[in-house]
């Protein structure tokens, strides 16, 4: 398999992972922040993977992606929360998409940073509100995500250095 191929499997595998480790993990007491969905890690992840995704193949075959990531979230979720779960993913990575796009070439670091937070706060808040009727909780999923696409970003600017010197070394 390609790595490229592998930027966009692995950012659609982000969203079974997130349900499985939930199912097998269930909420984890996170200090600070009180009970948090153990699966949310996968959730964080999958906007960097996105951004890497897209870094790697282009904006359409990411845009491709999502759908089918959207179709996946309703397909692997419990009725009771699939089409919150399809939406909320559909919707945040669209934002994600949509702000990563136009940055990404001249100002990679802000646009992985800000189209990621922008689409975990989306995503943690539509969620909630869609599955739950209430969206108590948000921003400690927010803020878990937020931390996983930190601890991701030193690996996403080592994609975009390794992308640079291959292109510079070509022309």
């Amino acid at each position: 398999m390609s790595v490229k191929a592998l930027s966009l499997f692995a950012f659609v595998a982000t969203i079974p992972a997130a349900n499985w480790w939930l199912e097998r993990f269930g909420f984890w007491n996170v200090p600070g922040l009180g009970p948090v969905a153990s699966g949310v890690i996968f959730a964080g992840l999958g906007f960097v993977l996105r951004d890497v995704a897209q870094l790697l193949v282009g904006k359409w075959w990411t845009l491709a992606a999502i759908g089918v990531g959207v179709a996946l979230s309703y397909w692997l979720a419990d009725p009771f929360i699939a089409t919150a779960s399809a939406a909320a993913f559909g919707l945040s990575e669209a934002l994600d998409w949509a702000v990563y796009t136009p940055l990404a070439r001249r100002r990679f670091v802000v646009a992985v940073l800000l189209s990621s937070c922008l689409g975990a706060l989306a995503d943690s808040a539509l969620f909630l509100h869609l599955a739950f009727d209430s969206t108590a909780g948000w921003w400690q999923l927010a803020v878990v995500k937020s931390a996983v696409i930190l601890a991701m970003l030193p690996i996403a600017m080592g994609v975009r250095r390794a992308v640079s010197v291959r292109l510079d070394s070509a022309v």
